[in-house]
């Protein structure tokens, strides 16, 4: 290994060394992987535990806020009027610690009354991803795999576990996705997959032109060159416009990325020590050999086993995360942890102050069912559920005006009334306001 803090990566063979990166930081000289002589190979003397196995000792109360900053008055008189909302349309939950984002999607359309139809992908605020990435390209290929996914169109390995059939109710299909143990089962959202990818990138394009157009400006700048591996993360992406950055790996639990404060100075810093000891001990360049050597694993098992025994644990980074759903209709939720319970060994649960939650209340109950079942449970609610494909918020509150304030003198105004009414009806939606412990 290097005696910087960056991996080594092997492309073709060939060993290139990446320019370093969060210097200055103290490394340990253990590995996670070691030389067996009668194998031939790099076996994991490190077995990181499967994420959601075991007890659930530490639950979140998530606050699940819609963004609605387009909306105009009138809008709200609709939604105040006919969508049950009285400040906003959110959703408070108490989820187990380590629930992944991947389970959290399925946990968000139930929620918010969708029905995983669309695209979704979760995302830091872009002050946290900037500061995160120093928005430099190369360290934002250095975090791949460990917070960010490296692009990709397999399809098949991204929705893994997509095994919904024609006909199961689409609600009990997503409780199971929402219901822990929680684990992963796909290949690219691994470390190692990702730095393939990523390095591949690197060496392929060694050099880039980039081109900042301004179609305000009677003169052109010009272009200019750049290394890859020396780019922002802005001229990175003038080249590679169709490159998405900034979508979570899906595999992380939130205690991995989520807490209670914002990311400070300090926290930065121990952060980037911690992602440096990790990168070190990952031993990324001779994992990266035995792992794409031919005839390496007899079993896929093997495999999967080789594969999570690399990922470098993530660090919480923020007090926030964005899900966003259906790209057309530009869904957007805001989800902001508001507080962080610990059950102690004799099952007394404490919250974030070091406040004992009485035995006796809804709390401390709905505590006790999120941990017992794995799975988060619904507390507190404001506005009816959502639909898929009416438009965003703005066709929402269309679609409510629609419904029920029709021109009941004007024949056209009934049919349309009707055939809204008739194709809500198709996408099950109701308009009713759905109880907290029927909603999840």
């Amino acid at each position: 290994m290097k005696t910087d803090n960056s991996a080594d990566f092997i492309s073709n063979k060939k060993k290139v060394a990446p320019v370093a990166a969060y210097k200055n930081v103290k490394k340990k000289t253990a590995s996670i992987t070691e030389f067996d002589p009668n194998r031939k190979k790099y076996v994991p003397v490190v077995k990181l535990p499967s994420v959601g196995m075991g007890l659930v000792t530490s639950v979140m109360k998530l606050h699940l806020e819609l963004n609605t900053d387009w909306l105009d008055e009138e809008d709200w008189r609709l939604l105040r009027k006919y969508g049950s909302v009285e400040k906003t349309i959110s959703r408070d939950i108490l989820a187990p610690a380590n629930i992944t984002l991947h389970a959290l999607h399925f946990a968000i359309q139930r929620l918010f009354g969708w029905q995983n139809s669309h695209l979704h992908n979760f995302s830091l605020p872009d002050e946290v991803f900037r500061r995160l990435t120093e928005n430099r390209f190369l360290i934002w290929t250095m975090l791949a795999g460990i917070y960010f996914r490296f692009p990709s169109e397999d399809f098949k390995d991204l929705y893994w576990d997509d095994d919904y059939k024609p006909g199961q109710g689409i609600k009990t299909w997503m409780k199971k996705k929402y219901t822990g143990p929680y684990e992963y089962k796909g290949r690219r959202e691994h470390y190692l997959y990702n730095q393939m990818e990523a390095w591949e990138m690197l060496t392929r394009w060694d050099e880039i032109t980039v081109r900042n157009l301004d179609p305000q400006a009677e003169e052109q700048p010009e272009p200019y060159n750049v290394k890859l591996s020396d780019a922002t993360m802005d001229e990175a992406l003038n080249v590679f416009m169709d490159m998405v950055c900034y979508e979570l790996l899906e595999r992380l639990p939130l205690s991995q990325l989520i807490s209670l404060h914002p990311m400070d100075e300090q926290k930065l810093s121990e952060l980037k020590e911690n992602l440096a000891a990790g990168w070190h001990l990952a031993n990324t360049e001779a994992a990266i050999q035995e792992w794409t050597a031919e005839h390496s694993f007899e079993f896929e098992k093997e495999e999967f086993e080789f594969l999570h025994a690399h990922n470098i644990p993530a660090l919480p980074v923020t007090d926030r995360l964005y899900y966003s759903y259906d790209y057309g209709d530009g869904w957007e939720v805001r989800i902001i942890c508001e507080n962080i319970y610990t059950k102690d060994s004799k099952a007394n649960w404490t919250d974030k102050d070091g406040n004992r939650v009485g035995g006796e209340t809804e709390l401390a109950r709905r505590l006790v069912d999120a941990a017992a079942k794995i799975r988060p449970v619904c507390i507190a609610k404001d506005g009816i559920e959502l639909v898929d494909d009416i438009g965003g918020i703005r066709g929402f509150c269309d679609m409510l005006r629609t419904v029920y304030e029709c021109d009941m003198d004007s024949d056209e105004a009934l049919d349309e009334r009707d055939d809204m009414l008739d194709w809500l009806h198709g996408m099950g939606w109701r308009g009713n306001l759905i109880s907290l412990r029927m909603t999840l």
